[in-house]
């Protein structure tokens, strides 16, 4: 069933016009002119490139009979022979029972086939869906890396569009563990590479601290005291307070009374020559020795502070932030352990008999060393990469690339298996559908065979000659030309009678020829098709003693048999539209659409018609008049017909005495009038000059017949 008619820049269709048939029937009513034919040829012709901007969808694949213009010139009037309709024998019940039966095997197939059709096509959706979903997470890649300065953008140079940026990282091997870089560090690289921070870096040295030689002196565990010999001697070991005794010699004076001096300690006259001479003698030449070699440790140990003012490496390019960090908690750590042992190596010389344990940087040392050779390494790797520029910017997109597909691991192996899945289930439906497929053309072709043993054209003519004489043509048959041919024979003659017919009789048999066709095959080997019908104006230059007979032909055959799937009549009679629309309200909304083609100077255009506004010809002309975008010609020929229908019926007066009203006779409305004389039946050289047509005043003239002659009222109602 075709669902959609698109008609565009063709003929008068200037602007896109469409209409969505839904049901059986669709009656289409407008003027000669107006568009009907474009539609109808349309359909008959549609890969004619003159209808390259029109479209129809037919959901169905259906067989589309037309009955037009085209159709005549096809099939009737270029030649004398038509071409011959096969139906099938009565004769043969045999075999008119089979096709029955296969006819019906046919319809759970076309069934099976379009619901695989809509499983397939939901499918398709389904696997457009996942990979939308996947390519729209994987776009994410584009919008962090490109625009403005970041720095990483030249590796989606040709990926910067969805389809190519989404294959490119689908076609990436996932590494088998994860990478080891990071975004800021292949930015870090590249800043070294690029820009004003692409030069050679130079090595760092190594880092020498001789304060090790004095960390680890055993001379700091060294309880330093002196002579352990003598009385007093052994009273300061007893007491264990030699380092205080020691300080306290400096206290005594250098002469001695004879009487004894004041003792430092106990601020007495006991200190004697005696006392002071046993009292030096603990502190003999060894504690001195000692004492001398703390204090030279510790001149060596306080002139290394100059080393230990290490320069950052934070703004070394190649040099990461978590390096850059250790490096300092490095330097820090031996800057404190420095610290600490200048005030230990301190203490020990204010108190020599005590021990301390100075802390050894070698081990720190070492781990600095350490983290120098990595800082050497990665300025070597950078030196290298600076002579190797454009292979390091590759090497360097590739380890992006093997990031990103480590990141979108998640998000393209759902895609994956979600495509997977619906590709295997559509393969399945694909094979059904190609297993029906064949089906059905096994079914076809057993049908064909079938109506090999039986079609014939002979029923055909019966049919056509019966309905001549149901409508009153007797004096005109068909007969048989040759296996599949007809020709026109009138019972007066046997003469070639085909150029002796009227138009009307033209039509009545060619809309007979078409009703067969329909009904029947234009060949023994057609394949039996769902049939769609396009009628086209069938009453043209028709007498209308026929007309009924072909309106009843319409319904009869058409739409009232189940064998034509749907329906479409054009026509420009009101009449034939009126008749052909459905009385019953419940049957007209069940099984018809009405529309109406209006054309005016934005060109022609469908529109949705209901029932009620289904008027006469007289209506319609008053309708023409009031759009003010009728063309004028148009416009002018419906005054003329409005005023002859009106008077000749109403007043039984001529045209020209409607103008003998002496309001009528001013110039003003001489144009109108000479215009109502020429627009409709006049001679062939009475030539519209549209540029004197003036619509206010023409409609002012019209409102003045009227009035002038009583009938104002009925001016008013139409005009409404």
């Amino acid at each position: 069933m075709i669902n959609e008619i698109h008609i565009e820049k063709v003929t008068s269709y200037k602007n896109p016009a469409k209409f969505l048939p839904t049901k059986k029937i669709s009656l289409v009513y407008g003027l000669n002119g107006s568009g009907k034919s474009t539609i109808s040829d349309f359909l008959y012709n549609p890969d004619d490139p003159e209808f390259s901007d029109c479209k129809y969808n037919d959901n169905s694949e259906s067989e589309i009979l037309v009955y037009n213009q085209l159709f005549l010139k096809d099939y009737f009037y270029e030649e004398d022979n038509l071409k011959g309709v096969f139906t099938l024998s009565k004769e043969n019940k045999d075999v008119l029972v089979s096709i029955e039966q296969e006819t019906k095997k046919m319809d759970p197939l076309k069934a099976t086939k379009t619901s695989l059709e809509e499983k397939i096509s939901e499918l398709d959706k389904q696997i457009a869906a996942a990979k939308q979903n996947a390519v729209e997470q994987v776009w994410e890649i584009k919008t962090k890396y490109t625009g403005g300065d970041r720095v990483l953008e030249y590796c989606l140079d040709g990926l910067k569009r969805t389809e190519p940026l989404f294959n490119h990282i689908s076609s990436i091997d996932l590494p088998s563990v994860e990478p080891e870089d990071t975004i800021e560090g292949l930015k870090t690289e590249l800043a070294s590479l690029q820009g004003d921070k692409a030069i050679p870096i130079n090595r760092i040295d190594d880092f020498s601290f001789s304060g090790v030689s004095v960390e680890e002196n055993d001379l700091f565990q060294k309880i330093i005291v002196g002579s352990q010999e003598g009385s007093v001697a052994e009273f300061i070991t007893t007491l264990g307070n030699s380092d205080w005794v020691k300080t306290g010699l400096s206290y005594i004076p250098k002469s001695l009374d004879s009487s004894g001096s004041a003792c430092p300690f106990c601020q007495e006259d006991t200190i004697t020559e005696d006392l002071l001479e046993s009292i030096k003698g603990v502190f003999d030449v060894s504690y001195d020795r000692d004492i001398e070699q703390l204090k030279k440790n510790k001149d060596e140990y306080f002139a290394l502070e100059s080393l230990l003012n290490i320069k950052d490496i934070k703004d070394i390019v190649v040099v990461s932030s978590d390096l850059s960090q250790r490096w300092k908690s490095n330097v820090e750590e031996i800057n404190a352990n420095y610290r600490e042992n200048k005030l230990l190596i301190e203490s020990k010389l204010n108190n020599p008999s005590s021990t301390v344990a100075l802390k050894s940087n070698r081990n720190v040392v070492d781990k600095f060393n350490g983290l120098i050779g990595e800082v050497n390494e990665l300025i070597d790797i950078h030196n290298s990469r600076l002579d190797n520029k454009q292979a390091s910017l590759a090497e360097i997109k590739i380890r992006f690339w093997a990031l990103m597909r480590w990141y979108y691991e998640q998000t393209l192996a759902a895609f994956m298996k979600a495509d997977e899945r619906l590709k295997k289930t559509k393969n399945e439906r694909s094979n059904e559908l190609k297993s029906n497929a064949s089906k059905i053309r096994l079914l076809s072709e057993s049908i064909v065979e079938l109506r090999k043993k039986t079609v014939n054209i002979e029923e055909a003519i019966i049919n056509i000659n019966n309905g001549l004489s149901e409508i009153g043509i007797t004096d005109i048959s068909i007969i048989k030309h040759s296996n599949n041919l007809y020709r026109i024979s009138r019972t007066d003659t046997n003469i070639n009678a085909f150029h002796t017919l009227s138009e009307g009789e033209k039509t009545v048999i060619s809309f007979l020829y078409f009703i067969e066709l329909c009904k029947g095959q234009l060949s023994a080997t057609s394949s039996p098709k769902n049939k769609i019908v396009v009628i086209d104006d069938p009453i043209s230059s028709l007498s209308h003693i026929y007309v009924f007979n072909i309106c009843q032909l319409i319904k009869r055959i058409f739409f009232n048999s189940p064998d034509f799937e749907q329906v479409i009549v054009l026509t420009h009679s009101l009449y034939l539209f009126y008749e052909l629309t459905h009385t019953n309200k419940e049957k007209r909304n069940e099984l018809q659409e009405l529309y109406r083609i209006i054309k005016n100077s934005s060109g022609s255009n469908i529109i949705d018609m209901k029932y009620e506004e289904i008027q006469n010809d007289y209506q319609s002309y008053w309708a023409i008049i009031k759009d003010d975008l009728s063309p004028p010609a148009l416009i002018a020929n419906c005054m003329r017909n409005i005023i002859e229908y009106f008077f000749n019926f109403v007043q039984k007066k001529d045209f020209g005495n409607v103008f003998q009203k002496p309001a009528l006779s001013g110039d003003k409305y001489q144009t109108f009038y000479r215009y109502m004389n020429r627009e409709s039946h006049s001679l062939g050289q009475n030539i519209f000059d549209i540029k004197e047509f003036d619509h206010a005043v023409f409609k002012e003239g019209l409102k003045l017949i009227f009035e002038e002659c009583g009938y104002s009222d009925h001016y008013k109602a139409m005009m409404k």
